[in-house]
């Protein structure tokens, strides 16, 4: 019987990119081998409207991308199709595996996924360690003095700029650590038509962080006439832009931007404390992830998912 290669996991999900990554930074100094992983996660994709889908083409040009650089690196991005615990399981009897590492991911189905993956890690005695990366302060790390969670943006995005500090857009290098992946050849990777999707004309491009547009993006956002917008809302969204850079960017260059930035972590702490909040809106009893909270202690409804343009 050959002996199966020992090697930790990382897998990529809303953070697709080599540089600056938290988690991928504190698996490539595991100790071991890292299998870089992506899994195109069948739970998420069923529930697509159409298969004609701007979205998948975006994910999957960025994998092209990701893995024109791992193969640089003498490495190679393996992708699967199906659902999550099939996926692991999968690699768990073909590698001998230490550890999976992931980043943070705070929508409700993602929740869910995890304590499952990591329930399946745990019979096997394999560690699962997930990290803030898609955000610069999650869950209760900017709250009310009482503890309760912020349910308007202004006083929120006060609170958020007073906790910054220096040490909270520390980089990870993690593209300094390259030697420590799994050294292979290239392996098999699927196409959208594989995983049942129809090719769109969305042609991925990798971010283009435009300091001039940054700079003028208060005079120049509401303008239909102009190119008066960054383009990278989609490119945050799916992590191919580490959001510390962006912080840093905003904080030199332009506040408006900066609230911007704020504002999609707003969300995410609305999602992280009223679980029902994509399909519910806040007024009325909503339940949080610490109790429930009551019409009385809000001021005004569920923000509006934002994009950042």
């Amino acid at each position: 019987m050959t002996k199966k290669e020992s090697v930790s996991v990382f897998w990529f999900r809303r953070d697709l990119r080599l540089e600056d990554n938290t988690g991928l930074w504190h698996a490539l100094q595991s100790g071991y081998r890292i299998l870089p992983v992506f899994i195109f996660d069948v739970n998420i994709l069923d529930r697509l409207d159409a298969k004609y889908d701007r979205r998948i083409s975006f994910i999957h040009g960025a994998l092209n991308d990701l893995q024109k650089q791992l193969t640089s690196a003498g490495t190679s991005l393996k992708v699967l199709h199906g659902t999550p615990g099939d996926a692991i399981r999968k690699i768990m009897s073909d590698f001998d595996v230490k550890a999976v590492y992931a980043n943070h991911d705070y929508e409700p189905y993602a929740e869910t996924r995890d304590r499952h993956i990591e329930g399946i890690l745990k019979e096997s005695g394999i560690p699962f360690h997930t990290f803030k990366d898609q955000v610069i302060f999650e869950k209760d790390e900017v709250v009310k003095s009482d503890g309760a969670p912020y349910t308007v943006f202004t006083p929120y995005a006060r609170a958020w700029k007073k906790a910054l500090t220096e040490n909270d857009l520390k980089p990870f290098p993690s593209e300094k650590l390259m030697g420590n992946f799994l050294k292979t050849q290239p392996l098999p990777f699927l196409s959208i038509e594989d995983i049942g999707f129809i090719r769109t004309d969305y042609v991925f491009r990798a971010p283009d962080v435009n300091t001039d547009i940054i700079s003028d993006y208060h005079r120049t956002r509401d303008i239909p006439s102009l190119e008066g917008t960054t383009r990278l809302g989609v490119h945050l969204r799916f992590g191919t832009v580490s959001i510390r850079e962006m912080v840093k960017t905003a904080l030199a260059l332009n506040e408006i931007w900066l609230n911007e930035l704020i504002w999609r972590e707003f969300f995410m702490c609305i999602l992280w404390h009223f679980r029902t909040s994509p399909k519910m809106p806040l007024k009325g009893n909503m339940t949080t992830s610490s109790g429930v909270i009551t019409r009385k202690n809000l001021k005004d409804g569920a923000p509006a998912k934002r994009a950042i343009r």
